[in-house]
């Protein structure tokens, strides 16, 4: 359905509000044979659309697609990846050229679009009418109140996919109608803590009533599991540097010289009123881990055996929300290597910087003494592989520092003499491009194959060979899963009180899941600050490609750091030996300055909003 502008329109804030016939027509909440909002009311089973509709705007933020460039952002705009496409959008946030005018990341408009429909269901449901006279008792006393429920955990959803990219945004309480545009016009940002404190109401009040599972047609829904654990998320995010203080250790951040407390955190409302946490809260990392520790104890998930499955299988059991995708091929068609017989476009690579993060299987990071990590030469090892139909284990010659690493390394990632279907992978430069070359060959003016040396496996069906079975495989995207609240609840707790046996406990479950040893293992696990470095990159790992690192590095003020912002590979343009050099991709790495910890509010928004008070820089 095509969607009217704000300015179009001549609406408020945040297209709350719909004035006139022609902005009704353009309604995303109506349904394509109705024109009317009012026609929502004439039944229940028309009501049920807008839920419906809630539901089907839920973000795929990891979500490839062959012929489009936004598909990665997240993923090659941060730390763990790069897009091989030169028309990505990507590139803006490479070059810091993205604006208040062009943010392709942004939902600011799309979302409180959501909310609308969330606030107009809640307000008008209980009225409308129920013609099947067989179900109003059903309806009246069970599935509505379920779904009203289900809405506010959506509201609540939506709200927080604002407040991880703007930070505080304004509380909109209940519905307005068109005639209201004046006063919403006048809405200011509410604070941090006051977006906070809503989300979590609103998590409360639908965990209190949701069930704990569903039967298999409503498998999906909005759970008591899903309320709680946003709740822990959005806790979580309060208590860090962003949102919590602007100082690491009691140390306040500065970028390039700006003061984070002063600069990005300065934003006040055109009142005078403080938006942003100056002074740090200790206390808020308890709230955090009390949190994540409900979802725990529910009993309820339990981690997959093996973690390569939830990315090609639909998961019941360590999902706790989660978008459900249909059979689809773009995972395969877009990330795959583009070899002539493999078939993919090859969209994005993994940077050095994420391959270095992959610890050794004993445990040890590759820099530190005793890990055993050897940069140069070659092994003779063997990988399961599919291939010929049937998984079986091959002898290959493969690159001494990619060997003996995390398991999950060879899950996430394609590198150069990888076994992978039918062959090894190549992606080293070669000349004679009608071969199975995965590496530049003659395609260097496209930009369609690695910049890096590697391609990006994770969400990769192994035994699914485009060429030769073009059959879909179908997924869920997990906007929570059992793996990432331990991870939750082990930063909070050692951001805390340190290091502690729960700590340990937490971040080893997911660790020993996969094959890795316990923690601790190295003498700085065993302080605040060193196991934190463990916590971060266990987090970078597990959740990598999940479109989580373009926000932790942001609520844990390090995005500007040159660990983040460096961008190297092997040497593409080398054979040999030289390939394996490493090589700067962005000669001065990523741009990013203060004012990229938060998104900007569109300026199609503030400009008629005077209330509205813009993100520091923008």
């Amino acid at each position: 359905m095509r969607t009217v502008s704000i300015r179009h329109c001549a609406l408020l804030l945040l297209a709350l509000i719909l004035g006139g016939t022609a902005c009704e027509r353009s309604l995303d909440v109506v349904p394509k044979e109705f024109y009317q909002e009012s026609d929502l009311l004439a039944d229940i089973k028309q009501a049920e659309k807008e839920v419906t509709r809630l539901y089907a705007a839920l973000p795929w933020d990891f979500l490839p697609s062959t012929g489009s460039s936004n598909g990665v952002v997240f993923s090659s705009a941060s730390d763990e990846g790069y897009a091989n496409w030169n028309q990505s959008n990507a590139r803006k946030y490479d070059g810091g050229s993205w604006n208040s005018n062009d943010n392709p990341l942004g939902n600011f408009n799309d979302v409180y679009r959501n909310i609308r429909v969330g606030l107009h269901f809640l307000q008008n449901v209980d009225k409308v009418p129920i013609k099947n006279a067989t179900q109003e008792q059903i309806y009246r006393t069970v599935i509505i109140p379920r779904y009203k429920l289900e809405v506010k955990f959506l509201i609540a959803f939506n709200y927080f996919e604002l407040f991880k990219r703007f930070g505080p945004v304004p509380i909109v309480d209940r519905y307005y109608e068109a005639t209201e545009n004046p006063e919403v016009l006048k809405k200011p940002r509410n604070s941090v803590d006051e977006v906070v404190n809503e989300i979590v109401r609103l998590c409360d009040e639908a965990a209190a009533g949701l069930p704990l599972t569903y039967e298999a047609q409503d498998v999906g829904r909005a759970t008591k599991g899903a309320a709680l654990a946003l709740k822990a998320k959005v806790l979580l995010y309060a208590a860090s540097p962003l949102f919590n203080g602007g100082e690491i250790d009691g140390i306040p951040v500065s970028v390039n010289g700006n003061n984070v407390k002063s600069s990005l955190l300065g934003v006040k409302n055109t009142d005078g009123k403080t938006l942003f946490n100056t002074t740090y809260d200790r206390e808020k990392w308890k709230k955090a881990a009390d949190a994540a520790k409900a979802v725990l104890d529910m009993g309820v998930y339990s981690l997959r055996p093996v973690q390569q499955e939830l990315f090609y299988n639909r998961d019941f059991n360590e999902f706790i929300f989660w978008t459900q995708g249909g059979g689809t091929n773009n995972f395969e068609n877009s990330i795959t290597p583009n070899g002539a017989d493999y078939g993919g476009t090859g969209s994005l690579a993994a940077t050095q910087e994420m391959i270095d993060s992959y610890e050794m299987k004993n445990g040890y990071p590759i820099n530190e003494p005793g890990s055993g990590y050897v940069e140069t030469g070659y092994v003779d090892t063997t990988m399961k592989v599919f291939r010929n139909r049937v998984w079986t284990t091959v002898k290959v010659k493969i690159r001494k520092m990619y060997f003996n690493r995390d398991p999950r390394f060879y899950t996430d990632q394609f590198f150069d003499g990888m076994p992978y279907l039918g062959r090894n992978i190549i992606t080293q430069f070669v000349t004679n491009v009608g071969s199975n070359n995965d590496g530049w060959g003659g395609s260097k003016a496209t930009g369609q194959n690695t910049r890096t040396g590697y391609y990006v496996q994770k969400w990769v069906a192994p035994a699914h060979n485009i060429k030769d079975n073009p059959s879909t495989n179908y997924r869920n995207y997990p906007h929570f899963r059992l793996a990432d609240v331990y991870l939750w609840y082990a930063e909070a707790m050692n951001e805390y009180n340190g290091p502690s046996a729960d700590v340990y406990a937490a971040i080893n479950a997911v660790r020993n899941r996969v094959g890795m040893p316990s923690l601790p293992i190295i003498a700085s696990d065993n302080n605040k600050e060193g196991l934190r470095a463990r916590i971060q990159n266990e987090r970078k790992i597990e959740m990598a490609y999940e479109a989580q690192r373009w926000y932790d590095i942001r609520r844990w003020l390090i995005a500007h750091t040159p660990a983040c912002t460096s961008v190297t590979g092997m040497n593409i343009n080398g054979t040999g030996e030289t390939f394996f050099q490493r090589t700067p991709i962005l000669a001065n790495g990523r741009v990013f300055k203060v004012q990229h910890y938060l998104m900007p509010i569109p300026v199609s928004e503030t400009s008629i909003a005077p209330a509205l008070v813009q993100n520091y820089g923008w």
